[in-house]
Parts: C-alpha cells; structure tokens; sequence
C-alpha cells in the first residue's frame, strides 16, 4: 500500500471522475493535499483524502495484486525462543502457522495507509467474494483448520490471530497439539496380568484369557478388543515387554552409553568373559565328548586377545590360568572388568589380584552389554571356528544333520571307536589358537585407520598393530613378579604314582623326587600349551617338582656300541665282496674306499658359524625395494619402473605389485597432469 496517487492512478476509480482533468478539477474544488513527485512534475495525491469508495477500491486492489515476495519483504526477525518453538512443531502445526501468519503480514502492511480495523473488514469482505490474491486464497482453508465445508475469514478470528501473534510471537498462532490419552483404564492392570508372561500370548489369547475370568464386568466397561490394542501402541516397548522379556532382553530395547577406548593404553583395562563351545571335542581326560569352556581375556584399549584357557566349565581355575596366561605374555593389567560370574566372583580370585596388585571390578547384573569388547570376539572368533568342525550344535545348525552326527557320534563311542565326526582335543586346540592368532592380526573396525604401504590404502589397525604403536610411542608393558606368576594355580587332575612316573593326556611323565610317593595319589597341574611337563603337587598343595616328559626314557643301546657294531659289519661285507672278486677274475683284487664329502653339519661349530659368517658377507646382497616418502620421487621411480618393465627388463614381486597399483592412487594423476602442463608450456 502507498500513501500518495497520482490523477492518472486514480480516473476511473469509484467515487472519482474518469479524466485526469476532472480529477485536478475536483481536487482544487476540495482542496486535497498534495505534493509534487519526486523526479517529475507530476502531482500525487494523500490516500487520507480520497473518498472513502475509492480508498476500498485501491486497498482491494492491492490485496488482490499481493504476493509471496511481498509478504516476504515484510518478514521481521522473530526471537530465539520463539525459533527454538517453531523447530519443535509438527508438520501439520508448522503449515497452519505460516498460512495465518500470511494474513497478520498482510494486515500489518495495510495497517500503514489505513487503520487496522478497516483492513480487517477489508480481508473479510474479499475473503467472501473470492477476490483475495491466489496467494492469500490458497490459505484461507488451510489457515482455518477445520473440518468444516464453509471455511472463510470472519473478524473475530483475524483479530485473535493478531493478537496471539503479538503476545506470543509466531508460535502462538499454530494450532495446539492434540495430545494422547496417557490415562491408565481400569482393566489395564488385569489384562496386563495375562499379557505379561513369558510365555508371551498373543493379545487375542490374552483378552480370551481376561474376559473368561471377568465374567463380572459390565458389558459397557469391559473393552472391546480393538481398544486394548490401541492402548497397548500407546505404550513404550520397554514397558510393554515387561515381563514378556527378562532383565537381560529388555536391555535390547533401552537406550545404551557407547564406550570410547581412544584414552586408554595397552593393559589399562582387560575384560574377561567365559563361553561354552558351540561345537563338540573330545575330552582328553575322560576320552568322553564334551563341550569345553573357553575364557578369554580381551585388551580394550588394543582389542588383542591377551590370554585364554580351556576348561570344563567357566571355574575358578580357568580365571587363574587365563590370568597367569595373559600377565607372563603381556605384562601388568591396571583394571580386571568382569561379570559376577562364579568364576570371577570369588576369594580365590580376589587373593590373586591382590597379589599381583591389580583392581578387579564387576558389572551389573544382567548387563553383557556393558561388556561388548569381549561379547562380540565370541561370535567372531569361537563361534566362527565351532562351524569349522562337523560337530558344530549351534542354534542355527540344520536339525537333521545335527541329529546324524549326534547319533554316529555316541554309536562309534560305544563300539569302542573314536568318533570320525568328533574332532580331537589336540586338533581343536591347535585350530583355537590359530584362530586366535588370525583375530590379532586382522584389521579391526574398532580400532583407528591409517594408511598401509603396501596397497596404498587406509585401513584399521590390527589388534598386534596397536599394540605395536603404543610401544613405538614410548609404553612399555608392566612386567610381574615371574615367582608370583610361576605360583599361579593351574588346571589340576589327580593322578597315581607309579615308580617316580605318572601318567597325563597319553603322555608319560618323570620326577626323581617322587621315589618315596609310588602308589600315592597326587595332583598333577598342566598346561595345554606346553605338553613338556607337569607340575606335581602334593594333596596339601606343596609343589614336589617338574616332571618331563618321557624324563627316564634313554636309547635302547649306546651311541658308540651301535657304531662299533656298525663298523664291523662294513667291514666283515667289504671282504665278502674282495673274495667273490677273486673268485670270479681268479686274480688279486684290492678294493679302495673313497670318502664321501664331509657334511658341513659334521664341522666344529666354531668352524661352522665363520663359514656361515664369512658366506653371507661374500654373497652378493640382493637390493631391498624401498618408497621415497616425496610423492614427486614416487612417480619419477614408477616412470623407471615403467621404462625397465617396457625394455624388457624383470622386476622383482614387490617392484611389480607396486607399479601395478600406485596408477590408482590420487597422487599419480595429479603429478602427471603437473608434468604434462609443465612440458607444454616449456614448448
């Protein structure tokens, strides 16, 4: 809207003549305000003046030519809290809002020229007369918010609009939100009672259930089926599920805390956690089949496995063999974090952490998640080798092949014959460790990226990578006491003393000291991962010694008799043979022994090693294929490479697989696009 029109603007218009002369003519008759504009010799008149029938007409005209951009031009910046508002609203609320905020603009730029009042009237009228601009048009209905066919403006609400716009900013003119009905109904707490099982019915089972045992309830209280379904969407999962699910599953539904290691180094926290097998082995005590328990302590900081063990169940002994595994191999741990379980939470294991100065801390209950770093090497590492072997008996294991095996199994064990589908102790524990091994050598995600060498590539560290990093970066491993490691309990079985022997696993084992202990029991402590001895105990605990294996046996005859004997078997052959020689030619015959060349194995060992020594500083030293670290170098030593590999010339593997994938990197391109425009423009 403007404040002044010019004659020509105004002829024709109601209540005004339809010349601009009669125009003029009616202006100095009434004397009207005037003023020339600005730039011309034009005459305007003030908008005050007019009469009112042609101020309607020029206020109808300028609604009617209104758009978006102009109603933009006059957007005021709201305040931050109203922003903070209109962020949170739905949809459907934000649409009403900007369809009524619309009309508030309009009127506030029609509340320049007239009163506010008079716009008002004016919006109405041509709201219902459908002379609004298609702008303002397209927004009646929308602005309304209802449901109604006769939706149009009236004054009342224009002026409710304006009003909560200036009380409450933009906000206050979108629509209240329709909230639920959280009300709790009277039934819930007994239809709840035959929802929340753990059987989990379905909800039509569970309203049988509830309306066959409230035969009581009036017909117009009880609930249809359809009204328990929608109050039970109404409700969270955690709260609907419970009971349905256990304390360890509903924690599925919950919100969790992720965990960052990037603060912590090697052996700050290791993480202990048991697992049975999921596959079948047999037992190299008893010759039975069953599944072992394997604990694993995980490094958080590096994800390395730093120790395991093997036992039959999740005790006390497999803690202190997993702990004395990890502490000789990897040094000192900080923190010890496990569950409650009763193989972590006892006094034996609280003795030896205190010992090796160590804190041991728990979970809660029925929280592995908190525990993820070694929940998931579970199925990454144990359950991926359980479906390496025939007797995997996992859950996603086809149903009739597992009931095959199981059936060959136990009929072969009860002939007498070792199971063909059942692998050995000895051949599990061999694909255990490495499987275990291949875990710390593989790239894991949990750890941070860095650019291989070798490919040219980034990738995650390795969990040995890590662990190597933190070591060049300056940590070293906090090494124990070897004695209180060495007095760590083992795994323990009791066995007779047969002649200073006892026997173990098909092996055969020897100590001196236990002359005076023959047909005596004693506790024999072993160690999977050395077969080479034992280590006798007393039934009071008192460590008798080392006992080897095979520690009495000795060769069946000496060294020198064999030889001699030997010798004169050669000897008594070679005369046979001079004698049937003469036989046959009739004449003397005088047969030489020539010597075969020495082997150098048969040299002094002084002799041996400076021949060695004296052959690797002779031999020609083969080049090593090293990487300039300039990335100019780089391709200047792949265009040498190119120019030998096109001459003919051989290159060597790594040579080779470099020059066939430094092409692929970034760089390439971009040094050669360098060299190209720098040999045209030296052209």
């Amino acid at each position: 809207m403007r404040s002044w029109y010019t004659p020509q603007e105004l002829a024709g218009l109601p209540s005004m003549p339809g010349t601009v002369q009669g125009i003029r003519k009616v202006a100095q008759r009434e004397c009207w305000e005037g003023q020339r504009r600005l730039g011309s010799k034009a005459i305007e008149y003030a908008f005050a003046v007019l009469p009112k029938e042609t101020q309607a007409a020029l206020i109808a005209a300028a609604v009617a030519n209104s758009t978006p951009e102009i109603l933009a031009d006059t957007h005021v910046l709201i305040s931050g809290r109203d922003v903070e508002n209109a962020s949170r609203l739905s949809d459907a609320q934000s649409s009403v809002m900007t369809a009524r905020l619309a009309f508030v603009r309009e009127i506030e730029r029609m509340s320049k020229v007239v009163s506010q009042n008079r716009a008002i009237l004016t919006l109405v009228a041509l709201a219902k007369t459908g002379d609004l601009s298609p702008y303002l048009n397209d927004r009646v209905i929308r602005a309304n918010d209802r449901k109604t066919e006769d939706r149009t403006l009236s004054e009342r609400t224009l002026k409710r609009w304006l009003a909560d716009y200036r009380a409450h900013g933009e906000t206050g003119l979108a629509p209240a939100r329709r909230q639920k009905d959280m009300s709790v109904p009277a039934w819930a707490a007994e239809f709840l009672k035959h929802y929340q099982r753990p059987q989990k019915p379905s909800v039509e089972a569970a309203y049988e259930k509830f309306k066959q045992l409230h035969q009581d309830i009036q017909a117009s209280v009880c609930p249809s089926i359809h009204a328990v379904r929608r109050w039970l969407k109404k409700l969270s999962p955690s709260v609907r599920e419970r009971g349905r699910m256990g304390p360890h599953e509903l924690n599925a539904l919950k919100a969790y805390n992720r965990r960052q290691a990037d603060v912590l180094w090697p052996n700050d926290v290791w993480v202990a956690d048991g697992h049975t097998f999921d596959a079948e082995v047999i037992n190299p005590l008893t010759g039975q089949i069953f599944r072992p328990e394997i604990t694993m302590v995980i490094d958080w900081a590096t994800r390395r496995i730093v120790g395991f063990s093997v036992n039959l169940a999740e005790s006390t002994l497999a803690t202190l063999d997993t702990l004395r595994d990890g502490v000789s191999r990897c040094g000192m741990y900080k923190i010890f974090y496990v569950d409650n379980g009763s193989g972590f939470d006892n006094a034996t294991v609280y003795e030896v952490n205190d010992r090796l100065g160590g804190t041991i801390t728990h979970s809660l209950p029925y929280n592995s998640q908190a525990r993820g770093v070694i929940e998931r090497p579970h199925k990454t590492i144990l359950v991926r080798l359980a479906k390496s072997f025939d007797s995997y008996i996992g859950a996603d294991m086809d149903k009739e092949a597992a009931t095959k095996t199981h059936k060959l199994s136990r009929k072969q064990l009860a002939l007498g014959i070792a199971p063909t589908v059942v692998p050995e102790f000895a051949v599990f524990f061999s694909d255990l460790q490495q499987a275990l091994d291949e875990y710390n050598r593989r790239p894991h995600r949990g750890l941070p990226k860095f650019r291989d060498l070798q490919t040219m590539r980034k990738r995650h560290q390795s969990p040995m990578e890590a662990w190597k990093s933190a070591e060049v970066e300056g940590w070293e491993p906090l090494l124990a006491d070897p004695r209180i490691v060495e007095s760590l309990t083992r795994p323990q079985v009791e066995r007779t003393v047969h002649r200073c022997q006892v026997l173990w696993n098909t092996g055969t084992y020897f100590l001196k000291d236990l002359d005076g202990f023959h047909g005596e029991q004693v506790r024999v402590a072993y160690d999977f991962r050395d077969a080479s001895r034992v280590w006798i105990h007393s039934q009071d605990g008192d460590l008798l010694g080392e006992a080897l294996l095979d520690g009495n046996a000795s060769p069946a005859m000496p060294k020198t008799m064999l030889e001699k004997a030997s010798e004169k078997r050669e000897r008594g052959q070679l005369s046979r043979l001079v004698k049937k020689a003469k036989t046959i030619t009739g004449q003397d015959v005088e047969m030489h022994v020539i010597g075969s060349a020495s082997s150098p194995y048969d040299l002094p060992l002084e002799q041996l090693a400076e021949a060695q020594r004296f052959a690797q500083l002779s031999a020609p030293q083969a080049p090593t294929f090293e990487l300039p670290t300039d990335p100019t170098a780089r391709y200047r030593l792949w265009n040498q490479l190119d120019a030998r590999l096109t001459s003919g010339e051989s290159l060597n593997p790594e040579e080779t697989q470099w020059h066939s994938r430094y092409p692929q990197h970034p760089d390439f391109m971009s040094i050669r696009q360098m060299f190209e425009f720098a040999k045209q423009a030296s052209a």
